[in-house]
């Protein structure tokens, strides 16, 4: 069995994080105790858990001394890139190559996820991973949105797409997408991962032919 114990969102969001690995179903109240045991100082308004896939899942309801109460899963998604339709406006993308771009984008990316379950606050140390390409999105001299793609193995995985929220609703989370894959055309699909509780980003993914392939993990509040 291993524990994974997250506090680095307990100063931003007031939120701390279990993870249990090949854990056994008897052993599952045990471990969240433990996993408690270590929040005690740091206080957290709420604590999210959950168990991955190789160990026994988690559930509604009593689980040793513990409450669990379901807040929402991430599930896995993918595309063909093949049979794209046009993007209404003809968004400019561009890398970030200035410590002023790897600000704007930060901050731009924190703002839009601020309120999804499990978004990591980015930081500056975010912006330089090996095989990945994180950029900005522009229509004209504005930048309205920002994206990360990981290149790291055969199907690139589309980790961030994020649009300033006073932009939300208005087609340019859709223009840049479509712009992302496009530019991927000799990768045969594309992947992401999409929080339930971003009913938003489930919507657009599914109206433009991502389908869902499997579960990456439940999360369950502790109490």
């Amino acid at each position: 069995m291993v524990l994974e114990v997250i506090q680095r969102e307990i100063p931003v969001k007031g939120t701390a994080y279990i993870i249990l690995r090949d854990c056994p179903e008897d052993r599952l109240g045990e471990a969240l105790s433990k996993g408690m045991d270590k929040l005690k100082k740091a206080s957290p308004q709420r604590v999210w858990a959950t168990s991955l896939p190789e160990g026994e899942p988690l559930h509604n309801g009593p689980v040793g001394v513990w409450r669990l109460t379901h807040v929402h899963d991430m599930i896995w998604m993918e595309r063909p890139i093949a049979d794209l339709p046009q993007p209404q406006r003809r968004l400019t993308t561009r890398p970030l190559k200035r410590s002023s771009d790897d600000k704007l984008w930060v901050e731009l990316v924190n703002r839009a996820f601020r309120e999804v379950p499990n978004a990591a606050t980015v930081t500056a140390a975010d912006v330089r991973k090996q095989n990945h390409r994180c950029g900005l999105a522009l229509d004209g001299d504005k930048v309205v949105g920002a994206y990360e793609v990981d290149l790291s193995e055969k199907v690139p995985e589309l980790v961030y797409l994020a649009i300033e929220p006073e932009l939300w609703r208005q087609g340019y989370g859709r223009d840049l997408l479509l712009i992302l894959l496009e530019g991927m055309k000799k990768m045969d699909k594309c992947t992401l991962r999409v929080s339930t509780a971003n009913p938003a980003a489930l919507a657009l993914y599914e109206g433009l032919g991502f389908t869902r392939t499997a579960l990456a993990s439940s999360w369950f509040q502790v109490e």
